[in-house]
């Protein structure tokens, strides 16, 4: 089971910094900016720069807790001045819902920054994004569709990449990926970063067709690009796990995990561990990953309600825990991830019946995902279709003839 969205979330633009000079630079910039508000207080637009400089460190670095802190500028900014006039703030503002995965709310204030701007172009991608994550593929299609492509190659490219792959069209949302990867060495050699990020996108779409051998191409020329770049480090590490080199795995996880403290990297090392028969090493991992996830939601947080039940399903094999989360998590957004979670987590717990009525959605885009189609052939096969689960099962086996591997729940 892959995680919420297909391919990495956009959070913004592809505008990230790298990990050693351009975060230092940042950083630079965040005590100049954190002095100027601590002598003028009231400037909301000092604010907006401490909350964009924030999310640029959380793409460097995957630390959540600038999310966190970007969050709190923002609000401080925009109580100072409403959008009306303070778009920027608005912007950021969509930016961090995006990131928090409150979609419903992230589509709110892309509509509403969409009224207030004269050029819509920004507005419209952000707009899509919220709309993509929620399961509106149609309505994300139409919103970026808007948006002129030439000069906004970087922007769009990835988004109608994203868009193909649900649909099914695996070649061309390869390309569109290999279109931005290109416009980025172009047009942006400065900010090497940028072409790590799309390498790391163009390896995890070869991974999950089988194309183990391209993937492994693209992660090292992304860390090349940004070295210990923490994308980088973890996809590469669930390849090397999939190619069975549990070793080199289970040190690029732990060199990760030293840099990034993620519930989702905890999980994927625990993961590890029990791929490769090794139950009493998997289970630390798994209790501090579950004790993060926990955390947050404690939190009210619900970044990890996806990641949870996945986990509750397949990690620790209790998936009437995963049932209410997976429930919740398909309240909020509708998209082919969500049904395929309750699903599977359905099934686990005995509940076929059901769980096959949502196999019909999870599968209605026509997505090459190897595990939701993997999924739909059991279910089907469970509930008594045997030729029709067998019939799925093959279609997940030429999607990625090597779906049965070491995976990331993503």
């Amino acid at each position: 089971m892959r995680r919420v969205l297909v391919l990495l979330p956009l959070i913004v633009t592809l505008a990230v910094v790298r990990a050693g000079t351009q975060a230092a630079r940042t950083r630079e910039t965040l005590e100049s900016l954190e002095s100027r508000v601590k002598a003028v207080p009231d400037d909301f637009i000092a604010w907006n720069k401490i909350a964009d400089a924030h999310l640029r460190l959380l793409s460097s670095t995957g630390l959540l807790l600038h999310l966190t802190i970007a969050s709190e500028a923002v609000e401080k900014s925009l109580k100072l001045a409403n959008p009306e006039f303070n778009r920027g703030g608005l912007a950021m503002r969509t930016r961090i819902e995006l990131g928090s995965h409150r979609f419903a709310e992230a589509r709110q204030s892309a509509e509403q920054l969409r009224r207030l701007m004269q050029d819509e172009t920004y507005a419209l991608q952000l707009l899509g994004d919220a709309l993509f994550n929620l399961g509106d593929y149609a309505d994300a299609e139409r919103a970026w569709s808007q948006v002129p492509p030439a000069g906004n190659e970087l922007a769009i490219e990835p988004r109608l990449s994203q868009l193909d792959w649900v649909q099914g069209n695996a070649p061309r949302a390869r390309q569109h990926l290999e279109n931005a990867l290109q416009s980025a060495e172009k047009n942006a050699p400065e900010f090497p970063e940028v072409a790590a990020w799309c390498h790391v996108q163009i390896g995890e779409l070869a991974f999950k067709l089988g194309d183990w051998e391209a993937a492994e191409s693209h992660y090292k020329d992304a860390l090349v690009k940004q070295p210990d770049y923490y994308a980088g480090l973890d996809h590469l590490a669930e390849l090397k796990g999939a190619e069975g080199k549990i070793d080199e795995a289970i040190a690029l996880y732990t060199h990760l995990i030293e840099r990034v403290e993620r519930p989702e990297f905890w999980q994927a090392l625990g993961d590890l561990y029990l791929f490769a028969g090794k139950a009493d090493e998997a289970r630390p991992w798994h209790d501090r990953a579950l004790a993060g996830y926990l955390a947050s939601v404690k939190r009210g947080e619900i970044l990890y309600l996806h990641h949870l039940a996945g986990f509750y399903s397949d990690s620790i094999n209790q998936p009437e825990e995963a049932i209410p989360l997976a429930r919740r998590d398909l309240t909020l957004r509708h998209g082919i991830q969500a049904y395929d979670a309750l699903a599977w987590a359905l099934y686990k717990a005995g509940k076929k019946e059901e769980a096959l009525e949502l196999t019909a959605k999870a599968l209605a885009t026509g997505a090459p995902e190897a595990h939701i189609l993997y999924h739909a052939g059991m279910i089907r096969m469970g509930c008594g279709d045997v030729p029709g689960g067998r019939a799925t099962l093959q279609r997940a086996l030429e999607a990625n003839p090597r779906y049965n591997t070491f995976h990331v729940h993503r």
